[in-house]
């Protein structure tokens, strides 16, 4: 139930990917601003948590962070010259707090985000498809999810006044939701076949990441990162309607549901990158962010497996432990971004950015419960601080060339000659205290 609660919660505010992939970028409002570019150098308690531990020796003294993040959304998929339309907003919070015990030179730190999100939900018909060209209806839920939260803790050791190195353990609770018509695609027995599938698997996996910050002067600062691959086995339970495709096969008069346990298992991918700052004049701070993602052995397929079929009827038809592996396609990629700061005064910060991430998927395995759009974001944002505290304000846009599907990767073509089309507005606001 806990669960579940964290993610009507975290969840809301995704409408489908980013062109990263599902990786989140921008904690806290200070780093979204910038448009990520300066997170691993930044010395803010949550966005060095959450992108280089080693940045936690910046900080001087003990200092927390929280922040809310809005997201509102637009998407548009075409097909057959018909549009569907689907629009989301929702909000969710992080947490950053770092603390240096006396005058040590060590900076111990914990954090509260989301690590990936990802979400849509539309209505549109169900295409033709399956074995005998079926369909489930002409206005049906097309739904899906993947989410990742970690939480964190770790520590940061400034070595000397040029060099740091940094640490963070902790537990990463991931879910996949799907809720929509599902076509086997490659068990050997049921490829074809189509069901309306409702699925909700979670868990939980350790998770690390490790950091170096080098600053040669007061000029200059250099944070490296690697976060190694996550590998995810989510567990839980799913139901299907069979009542479309049964008569197909022969099976009308039967009981047309059935429930499973269910298990799907893919990964958060490996990253390594940095950042490099650079105070280039007295009020001025420019950034540039280059990640490396490895979503091509994390994402590659997509298992699911169904356990302990409920229906007598079916299994006798298909067995009891339905299994399939789905292609998902998507290749490593990169990721950049240029941020800059200005301090326009002693107590106001003016910032920008823009960033690019490579498309993780080529349009042929493109879908609307899977697009991965938004390949570019501009940002901007302000800063207030007074002694002791800082009130920061953020905000992005996202958005992508659309996708044009001729000929798509999936069985029975259902996508074939589409086109989808995301947009993002996300707003931000945080809170930085001293303490």
């Amino acid at each position: 139930m806990l669960s579940r609660l964290w993610f009507v919660t975290w969840g809301l505010a995704s409408l489908s990917a980013l062109g990263n992939g599902v990786l989140h970028y921008g904690h806290g409002a200070r780093d979204a601003g910038a448009a990520a570019a300066f997170g691993p150098v930044s010395g803010d308690p949550l966005a060095s948590m959450q992108n280089n531990p080693a940045a936690l020796s910046v900080i001087e003294g003990n200092a927390w962070s929280f922040s809310l993040r809005s997201g509102f959304a637009d998407g548009a998929y075409s097909k057959g010259g018909v549009r569907h339309d689907m629009d989301g907003t929702g909000i969710f919070p992080e947490f950053g707090v770092s603390w240096r015990p006396g005058q040590e030179a060590v900076t111990l730190g914990f954090s509260l985000a989301p690590v990936a999100l990802a979400s849509a939900d539309w209505t549109y018909p169900d295409a033709a498809g399956g074995i005998g060209g079926i369909s489930y209806g002409s206005a049906l839920s097309h739904d899906s999810g993947f989410y990742s939260l970690r939480a964190n803790a770790g520590l940061a050791w400034e070595i000397d006044d040029c060099w740091s190195v940094g640490a963070s353990f902790g537990a990463v609770y991931s879910r996949i939701d799907f809720d929509a018509p599902f076509i086997f695609q490659t068990n050997p027995a049921l490829a074809g076949a189509k069901v309306n599938l409702d699925l909700e698997t979670d868990g939980w996996e350790p998770i690390s990441e490790f950091g170096v910050l080098w600053r040669p002067n007061s000029r200059w600062s250099v944070g490296l990162r690697y976060r190694p691959r996550v590998d995810l086995d989510l567990n839980g339970e799913a139901s299907a309607d069979f009542s479309a495709q049964l008569p197909v096969l022969g099976l009308g008069g039967a009981p047309s549901y059935a429930s499973y346990r269910a298990r799907t298992g893919n990964a958060l991918p490996e990253v390594a990158g940095g950042a490099v700052q650079w105070t280039a004049a007295e009020k001025l701070r420019l950034a540039l962010r280059v990640d490396w993602i490895g979503w091509g052995g994390a994402f590659d397929d997509l298992d699911v497996s169904l356990s302990s079929g409920s229906n007598a009827a079916i299994n006798g038809a298909i067995g009891s432990n339905p299994s399939d592996r789905v292609p998902v396609r998507w290749k490593d990629t990169w990721v950049v971004g240029i941020g800059m700061e200005y301090d326009v005064t002693d107590a106001l910060t003016a910032r920008c950015g823009w960033r690019w991430g490579e498309m993780p998927v080529s349009d042929r395995w493109v879908t609307p419960l899977n697009g991965s759009l938004f390949e570019h974001a501009l940002a901007a944002g302000i800063g207030w601080q007074a002694e002791g505290w800082r009130v920061d304000f953020s905000y992005e846009y996202r958005f992508g060339p659309p996708a044009q599907v001729v000929a798509s990767g999936y069985r029975s073509g259902e996508y074939s000659n589409s086109k989808l089309d995301l947009s993002a507005h996300v707003l931000g606001v945080g809170l930085t205290v001293d303490y």
